[in-house]
């Protein structure tokens, strides 16, 4: 059976290394590329792992940083090395990446053919908003974009990997079509301007008109998707994160591979203001939001192994049932965990299932 392949975008390793290997490492070990991971992301995929909510057997992850990207290497490796984590191992890549070369040959070329010939997978992880010249628009007022050298690393990376709308490029995933690629957030975000999609700069403004955060909040919670009670309540214990329903589209992705229900509706956690408008090359719709206006999740055509989702299946908030108690809006009662939250919808077993395919991927 051919070897899957995934590039994970944030995660563990064992020693501290400043260059990447030229040849896959011949033993046993499954290689997953975590793409500049911040320490909470760290934090969260770590947890997951010491949980066996991520059980992958002899699994090392590569934590891997653009050498000009706003996201502490330093504070990884000084995280690692405090929380004695064995199996997450740093590495650097250098290059000179602008707007003007992503989606061509370039500087990182070689380190991204290195990185995806000697690795099992990658995830691309959340994040600041994505500079919008990027995907041919002029910038919002409310765009927040503070690690644009991240973002031209990360877009890169995936024009490399999958290929892009109008370009006659090969695509790394040619050489083997079920590496696992997968998305959360801005991850999701990426992927899709990569191949050549575009984005709403603001859900609020763009897809419903509104400019006031009273009247987004009288939206209803199904169509809130970052929690608007923190820009008028100063109160600590809010969390900044919503809860809402998803439900699935006629893509085969979460009925057939996750085996959920076409009509089950799970809530889960996000926290964004931007979302996906038009689609990028090769990718289909495979859930969206109540109302049918945000895109939740996208899946590869083409490339089975290629997922990504606008929510966060990997906080560990939501796993830990010891974590920090919050409360979600102005006038609630009590303070809850996330994991407390999520298991009181009754959708904590979603969670559960999306990492439980992920592992059997490997």
């Amino acid at each position: 059976m051919k070897r899957i392949a995934l590039i994970l975008v944030v995660f563990i390793s064992v020693g501290i290394s400043t260059g990447i290997s030229q040849k896959k490492n011949t033993t046993d070990k499954t290689e997953i590329i975590l793409v500049n991971p911040g320490v909470f992301y760290l934090k969260s995929l770590n947890y997951l792992n010491e949980n066996k909510i991520i059980d992958i057997e002899n699994v090392e992850y590569q934590a891997v940083f653009y050498t000009r990207n706003e996201i502490s290497y330093d504070d990884a490796k000084k995280y690692i090395k405090e929380n004695n984590i064995e199996n997450i191992v740093l590495s650097k890549v250098n290059g000179d990446l602008t707007p003007d070369n992503l989606f061509e040959r370039n500087s990182c070329t070689q380190s991204f053919v290195s990185l995806f010939e000697n690795s099992d997978g990658i995830i691309f992880l959340g994040g600041a908003d994505i500079p919008s010249g990027i995907f041919g628009q002029k910038t919002s007022l409310l765009a927040g974009i503070k690690t644009p050298n991240r973002h031209y690393f990360e877009l890169s990376f995936l024009y490399h990997l999958l290929g892009r709308a109008g370009d006659d490029y090969t695509p790394l995933l040619e050489s083997n079509p079920e590496y696992v690629v997968y998305g959360i957030c801005l991850g999701m975000q990426t992927m899709n301007v990569a191949t050549g999609g575009d984005m709403y700069q603001d859900i609020p403004s763009e897809v419903y008109g509104l400019q006031y955060v009273e009247d987004v909040l009288a939206l209803g919670e199904n169509k809130i998707h970052k929690n608007y009670w923190r820009n008028i309540d100063t109160n600590k214990e809010l969390t900044g994160h919503s809860f809402h329903q998803i439900k699935f589209t006629d893509n085969p992705f979460f009925t057939k591979k996750l085996k959920q229900k076409k009509n089950y509706q799970p809530y889960i956690v996000s926290s964004h203001h931007q979302a996906i408008k038009n689609i990028g090359k090769g990718f289909e719709v495979a859930a969206i939001s109540l109302d049918g206006k945000i895109v939740e999740a996208i899946y590869h055509s083409k490339y089975k192994n290629v997922l990504g989702v606008q929510f966060h299946p990997e906080f560990y908030y939501i796993h830990d049932p010891d974590s920090k108690k919050f409360k979600v809006k102005t006038g609630d009662q009590e303070n809850l965990t996330e994991h407390e939250i999520i298991k009181g919808y009754g959708s904590y077993p979603f969670h559960l299932r999306y990492w439980e395919y992920f592992s059997d991927l490997f």
